[in-house]
């Protein structure tokens, strides 16, 4: 029934909604599932979809399910009034195969203020027998209007041991598994996705990277910084040298100190109109 792991206690409370029958029980019309990135809350909203709709296993297709999330393909990183107002069709019509039809909504905190009013005006009127699920990892970017009309489900990180268990069944060797696990910071969906080879041998050699810089003197530091910008590596190496230092910030000698220089780079990084050669080596040098 459940394909995700964890949250017994969550899976508890749809199970027993479920169970009962609308209206004198059954699912509320609005929900906010919140918790850190990548730990299983859209998987968690896919799998109450498919108890409650008594379907064998999820399906992105099915005429029941409208899902909305910024258009990261086209480089949006918004919800737009257009995306809501596209749920019309949607929420006037009846289930197909039912009972209930569901809207999730991914990243729900990248709604722009005017799709925010147009979806209150939804909520305010729910249509009968459909359910709202807005995932988000930061509810207070949601409107208070819009936070007080939904029920709030809270999911926490995973256990490094869960995380490390859920592993085994990749190919993975107990070293990486711990080294993946550690770095997760309980977000089983992040390290299921780095466990996958091409991204695994990139985390490894971003982290043999950053453990020998930190040994190396400044002409070492200052050459491969330009290395690393001519290679365009820096996006995705520095996200993960957050993660290891982090980590290990009870044993890594000067621990805050780095941290606090790569969340500046981390920062500035993304944005095109900084010299980004320039800001790794000043970073590196003074880590």
């Amino acid at each position: 029934m459940w394909t995700v792991t964890g949250f017994e206690q969550q899976k508890k409370f749809f199970e027993g909604l479920v169970r009962q029958s609308p209206p004198a029980g059954g699912l509320a019309h609005a929900y906010i599932f919140s918790g850190q990135e990548m730990i299983g809350k859209k998987m968690f909203a896919h799998d109450v979809f498919t108890m409650a709709n008594r379907q064998a296993r999820f399906a992105s297709h099915n005429p029941d399910l409208c899902e909305l999330a910024p258009r990261v393909a086209d480089d949006e990183t918004w919800i737009y009034i257009e995306d809501v107002r596209n749920l019309k069709r949607f929420l006037s019509l009846k289930a197909f195969q039912g009972p209930y039809k569901f809207v999730i909504i991914d990243d729900a905190h990248r709604v722009q203020d005017a799709a925010a009013n147009a979806m209150l005006k939804i909520l305010e009127e729910p249509s009968p027998m459909t359910v709202f699920i807005l995932v988000t990892s930061q509810p207070e970017q949601l409107p208070q209007t819009i936070s007080s009309r939904c029920q709030h489900i809270h999911f926490l990180p995973h256990s490094e041991k869960t995380i490390e268990q859920s592993l085994t069944k990749s190919d993975l060797t107990k070293a990486e598994r711990e080294l993946v696990a550690g770095m997760a910071d309980g977000r089983l969906g992040w390290a299921l996705t780095m466990a996958k080879p091409d991204n695994l041998k990139t985390l490894k050699k971003a982290v043999a990277d950053i453990v020998g810089l930190l040994k190396q003197p400044l002409t070492a530091r200052m050459q491969y910084a330009k290395t690393l910008h001519e290679k365009e590596l820096s996006g995705s190496y520095v996200p993960l040298w957050l993660h290891w230092v982090y980590s290990q910030r009870t044993t890594l000698p000067y621990a805050h100190r780095v941290l606090s220089g790569l969340l500046t780079l981390h920062q500035y990084i993304s944005q095109p109109q900084y010299n980004h050669r320039l800001l790794l080596e000043n970073t590196l040098i003074n880590l």
